[in-house]
């Protein structure tokens, strides 16, 4: 349980003038909030790393590291980012509320302080911050639950699946033809589901934060490579190009980055089924110096005025009796490239193909 919960707030104040510090920690304390105090920036940096607090109380004209400096380091570090900082500021000393802003903070209070000022914009930025954590924790149970219940249900499905090619191996030959015509379709209807608990299970895993990142040096290339064997293998005679670009390696997670190929790949070699001379590339370039990796396709694309969802879960672009999917696929190699540090965009136009680019941290 975090501290938030077990008392009404942690909360640090920060101000060069003991007075101020006296006068805010006699008004919080008889609130009956916990509150520690420190007379510099160094000081407060050095006890938000010992004891991170619930909110941050900061006057900005401060020797040597001014307030907004101390924000912006605060700001800076994943371990500290999230904590809400309220600036503090005399009424006749010059304050920079874009500034403030810009740097990080949540609110200002202006001195001399006033009582109920002070309390509510307090209270108001704890109550955001403890919905926030609620949310945060609701939201990693129920990506939790969706983990387990995608992981049970193949379970079961694969049962299905083995039950139902039994029975058609046994006694398919002697059913009649209304008969036949039931299993084909219990077999269909059951490599549709198999297909959305696979993208559901692959979606909850992408967003997991309780699965802890593995991050190994290692070649995309390859990875490519045998993603793509088993295209090759699974069509047959059907010929498609494939070009790759050898020898790319990068850090990030194997069993992640993995998904989101195959979900991009997949999808190029979904949408050139029905083209002529289908063409997939994968490789790298570089752009504003950093590494940017992508998938491309010559096939069907799509409009991009259309494709303001298309990252969004159960989002599609084309009729599924056109082209089968879940409309997952992307969604999940979003959230996948995101806690990578990178980002995912794509340039397509219909009948143009599409490329997707996306880069890691």
């Amino acid at each position: 349980m975090n501290k938030l919960n077990e008392h009404r707030g942690d909360i640090l104040i920060v101000d060069d003038v003991p007075e101020n510090l006296q006068l805010l920690f006699t008004m919080l304390t008889e609130q009956e909030y916990e509150v520690r105090r420190v007379l510099n920036g160094k000081q407060a940096l050095n006890a938000v790393r010992v004891e991170p607090p619930d909110l941050i109380l900061l006057d900005i004209k401060m020797p040597e590291l001014d307030g907004y400096e101390v924000c912006r380091q605060l700001k800076a570090d994943e371990k500290t980012q999230d904590i809400p900082v309220i600036f503090l500021s005399a009424l006749n000393d010059t304050f920079d509320k874009v500034k403030a802003f810009e740097v990080g903070g949540v609110d200002y209070i202006s001195k001399p302080f006033q009582l109920q000022e002070v309390i509510i914009r307090v209270e108001n930025q704890l109550n955001l911050l403890r919905m926030q954590r609620e949310l945060k924790t609701k939201n990693e149970e129920l990506e939790a639950f969706g983990y387990r219940v995608s992981h049970d249900l193949r379970n079961h499905l694969t049962i299905i699946n083995s039950i139902t090619y039994l029975l058609n191996q046994k006694y398919g030959k002697t059913l009649n033809e209304v008969a036949q015509n039931y299993i084909e379709s219990l077999e269909e209807e059951s490599e549709r589901m198999g297909e959305i608990i696979e993208d559901l299970w692959r979606l909850s895993e992408s967003k997991s934060n309780y699965l802890d990142m593995v991050l190994d040096s290692f070649n995309l290339s390859s990875m490519v490579e045998k993603i793509v064997n088993k295209f090759k293998i699974k069509s047959g005679n059907k010929q498609k190009e494939f070009i790759i670009e050898p020898d790319i390696y990068v850090t990030g997670d194997q069993r992640l980055i993995k998904i989101a190929l195959e979900n991009l790949l997949d999808n190029a070699n979904k949408f050139t089924a029905k083209i002529e001379q289908p063409r997939i590339e994968f490789g790298r370039l570089q752009k504003n110096d950093q590494n940017v990796y992508f998938v491309k396709d010559n096939g069907v694309g799509f409009e991009p005025k259309k494709a303001e969802n298309l990252f969004t879960p159960f989002h599609r672009l084309h009729r599924k009796e056109t082209f089968t999917g879940t409309g997952i696929g992307l969604a999940t190699v979003k959230k996948i490239i995101e806690r990578h540090g990178g980002n995912i965009w794509y340039d397509a136009g219909v009948n143009q193909g599409a490329t997707f680019y996306f880069s890691l941290a």
